[in-house]
Formats: structure tokens, sequence, C-alpha cells
């Protein structure tokens, strides 16, 4: 949500009542707490009703931007009374509060904060039948700022460090991260949902890659890796010229190696990884006869690593070759010479790329 306000908008300001736009939104972002909201920010002039501030359809929540505005304002005034001590709120009401700040600002550090500290409060005496509860609730709420359809939300590095520190309570709380359940449920609902609301999320790959680093290749059964590799490769099928999941699905392949060197599973574990993943791939950039320049970044990548056979090289290099004497936008031309050149540069024999920073997001 841009928070640039057009005239007839400051207009209206003075007409709101902020403490009823505050107490709706409010409430409605209580829903979280059973689960994933989708939010999004709308004119005020679509809803019916004088005073009204929220539709609702199921999950699904509308918020006029107007009572938004106001809202906002008034939780601010209330959390610096509550934080200077001249007004004390109860817990409930503070989260209430930083909620809706963090809806309409998703970069105000204060309320993230603040939440941080009272969940900490609340954790340091709760039971292990309360904690789990307790890390649900502020990651549905952080996930429905993250995927709902809130263009700032969905790449905001305040939100993304506020669910990667709820990741390490919730390890270091005893609960423990199960690959098949946290690692790839928050891939597929959090990120892929977020890399689809704000194409090429650096943020969001960047949280997949801190759940996998920190817990996923070695921690992970083969069939795990297996499943969230092919989740990664749909997902880039289906949004082709996004690099950041093309550059995720690559760490994952590399990631994936080092497991396997160290489970010593050898060919056989190669074969249905990286050599299957590049034939897709490559298959692909022959189907659509175009020289995206995100696949070829991905195909030039593995090629030159040393993880797939001396076959599939030749494949690729034929595939460059003879789409290269058909494109005839020098864009697409200039992308598969790049991709040529950067091989030769780059190509290892022994299963590992010269190239630095091939990890990045």
């Amino acid at each position: 949500m841009s928070r640039a306000l057009d005239p007839e908008t400051i207009a209206a300001l003075n007409r709101v009542d902020s403490a009823a736009a505050y107490q709706e939104i409010s409430e409605a972002l209580a829903g979280t707490s059973e689960g994933l909201l989708e939010i999004e920010i709308l004119s005020h002039l679509l809803f019916p009703q004088p005073g009204q501030f929220v539709l609702r359809d199921g999950r699904a929540v509308g918020v006029s931007k107007l009572g938004l505005v106001q809202a906002f304002l008034f939780a601010r005034k209330q959390l610096r009374d509550h934080l200077d001590g001249a007004t004390l709120q109860p817990d409930e009401a503070v989260f209430a509060l930083t909620a809706v700040i963090l809806l309409f600002d998703p970069e105000y550090l204060t309320a993230a904060n603040v939440r941080k500290r009272l969940l900490q409060a609340r954790l340091s005496s709760a039971t292990s039948g309360d904690v789990r509860g307790l890390l649900q609730g502020e990651f549905c709420f952080v996930d429905t700022l993250l995927t709902s359809r809130l263009h700032r939300h969905t790449k905001s590095p305040t939100l993304w460090s506020h669910r990667r520190w709820l990741v390490t309570v919730q390890a270091s709380r005893g609960g423990g991260i199960d690959f098949s359940v946290d690692v790839l449920k928050a891939v597929r609902d959090v990120v892929f949902v977020a890399g689809e609301r704000h194409p090429r999320n650096y943020y969001a790959w960047c949280h997949a890659r801190f759940l996998l680093a920190s817990w996923g290749a070695g921690a992970a059964s083969g069939q795990g890796r297996e499943e969230l590799r092919s989740a990664v490769f749909d997902w880039c099928r289906k949004h082709h010229t996004d690099i950041s999941g093309w550059s995720f699905l690559w760490f994952l392949l590399d990631l994936q190696r080092d497991a396997e060197d160290d489970e010593e599973e050898g060919e056989g574990a190669r074969e249905r990884g990286p050599n299957e993943v590049f034939s897709r791939v490559l298959d692909l950039a022959r189907w659509t006869g175009q020289a995206g320049e995100s696949v070829w970044w991905f195909v030039r990548t593995v090629a030159a690593s040393g993880l797939v056979s001396d076959g599939l090289i030749e494949g690729f290099l034929g595939a460059r070759s003879e789409l290269l004497g058909k494109v005839k936008d020098p864009v697409d031309q200039a992308v598969l010479r790049a991709a040529g050149e950067w091989f030769d540069t780059h190509r290892r024999r022994d299963g590992r790329s010269t190239a630095v920073g091939d990890r990045g997001c």
C-alpha cells in the first residue's frame, strides 16, 4: 500500500472516528490467531456504509485506506503513551496496537521490537503446551502480512527479520524444526506466495535459504529434498522470468550436492537431481524459443558447475547455438552469447564452479 494520500482522502480524514476505525480494524486482525488472512487495502469509496472500515468474505479482508490511516494515528499515539509510561496497556491491547501499526507501516521497527519483547516475556513463563500456541499465533500474524496483497509488506526486511527471529526462537525453545512440516510448508505457503506478490523478492528467497542452510539438506530425507526441489522447479517454470526463484533452485541443487557428498550417495542421487532438473529446464528453453535471461542464467550456471553429465552439457551448447541462429532480437542474442562466454570462463570438470557468489540471492 502506498502511503501517499490523495486530496480527497486528506479532506475526509477529519470526518473519520479514529477510535472506531482502530477498533474495527484491530478486531479484524485478531482473526490471524485462527489462520492466515488475505488482506487488501481498498479505497474508502468501496465501502457501502458510512463509518465502515472492514469488508470480509471468509478469510479475505478488505480494509479502508482512509480508516487505516486514522487507526494508525490512533494506535501510534496509544503505543507512545504506553512506552512513555503515561498510560499502561495490558499485553493484549499492546499486541493489537502494534498489529495495526505494522499493517500500515511494515518498517515501524519499534512496533516489531515491542512484539518481540512481549512474546519473550510470555514464553518465559509459558508451559511447553502454551509455547507452540504462542509461536503459532505470531507466525500466523506475520505470515498474513507477508503473503497478503500488500506490496510493501511482501518485501519488508523488518517483517522477514521478524519471521527469521521466530524460527530461531522456535528452535531454541526445544520445538525443533521438522523439515517436511516447517521448511516445506514455509517455502510453499509463504515464500512462494510472497514471490508471486512481489517478483524477484530478494528477502523472501533469502528466508528460504536461511531455512535450508540451517536445517535443510543435511537434516532432510532424500524424499524431502526431492519434494522441495520439485515444488521449486514447478514455481520457477510458472514464473520463468523471476531470477530469484532460479537462483534459489540453483542454491538447492548445490546444497544437495554437499549433502550427497557427505552421505556418499554417488551418481544415483545425481541422476535423480541436477541432471533431471537441468534436462527439464533445457527443454523449457527449447520449447519457449526465447532467450530469457533468467532461464539462461540458470542453465549456464548449472552447466559450468560440474553437476550434470557431459551429454547434457553438449545438449546445452547445441540448444544455445540453435537458438542463437533463430532469435532476431539483439537483446536475446546478447543473452545467449553471454551465456556461452560465461560457461567457457567458469566451467570446471571437478564438480565445482569457479564462479564467485553462486549461492547469493
